[in-house]
């Protein structure tokens, strides 16, 4: 009567190929793929979206003060929205950040029509861009002022006046927020929040 044996391990006992055998019989090498444990990282990109979140503002930076720039007090006023700004100092007047013309050569005898043609002219091109980059919205007109606080009204009137003549009828006059008791006309102080004084 033929014997019964207990079966072993028999999975490529047949095949050619020697290391083939060598791993049947469990002489190969050992593994060396290991888990990796990605709690941590997961931990740690968790926390960068929740630090991220929390400093993130929907609104972003909607003016860049300069230096020469003083910014009025204002208590009543709104938060401003993204806009064309011109910047108006004591000595320059800039358009989105790019020279324009002198303020020191703005004078009632000079612009007797109370238009100032250097600064029309970009007006007029920044509104024909948006014009073309919108052909399905009507132009809204929106610019934010920003003036510094000892700038002559003569000054600020021509401004609103070349911009009403090239189609921007809603002007937004740059301020720093304070409280009713630091609203007082004065030397104004760096920093603070921009906003639309009406």
């Amino acid at each position: 009567m033929p014997a019964v044996h207990k079966p072993g391990k028999q999975l490529g006992k047949n095949v050619p190929l020697a290391f083939i055998r060598k791993i049947a019989d469990g002489h190969g090498r050992a593994n060396v793929i290991a888990d990796l444990n990605v709690t941590p990282m997961v931990d740690m990109l968790t926390m960068l979206v929740i630090f991220l979140l929390l400093t993130f503002s929907a609104s972003g930076e909607i003016l860049t003060i300069t230096k020469d720039i003083t910014l009025p007090k204002a208590f009543n006023a709104v938060e401003l929205e993204r806009a064309p700004i011109i910047a108006i100092s004591k000595a320059k007047i800039a358009f989105e950040g790019q020279f324009v013309m002198d303020a020191n050569e703005i004078t009632n005898e000079r612009y007797v029509d109370f238009v100032l043609p250097p600064l029309k002219e970009r007006l007029e091109r920044n509104r024909d861009q948006w014009k073309l980059t919108h052909p399905d919205k009507s132009f809204d007109g929106q610019v934010i002022i920003q003036s510094d606080n000892s700038v002559n009204f003569v000054v600020i009137k021509m401004i609103m006046m070349t911009c009403a003549q090239a189609e921007y009828s809603q002007m937004n006059f740059a301020v720093l927020r304070t409280d009713r008791a630091g609203s007082s006309v004065g030397p104004g102080e760096e920093g603070g929040e921009g906003a639309a004084a009406h």
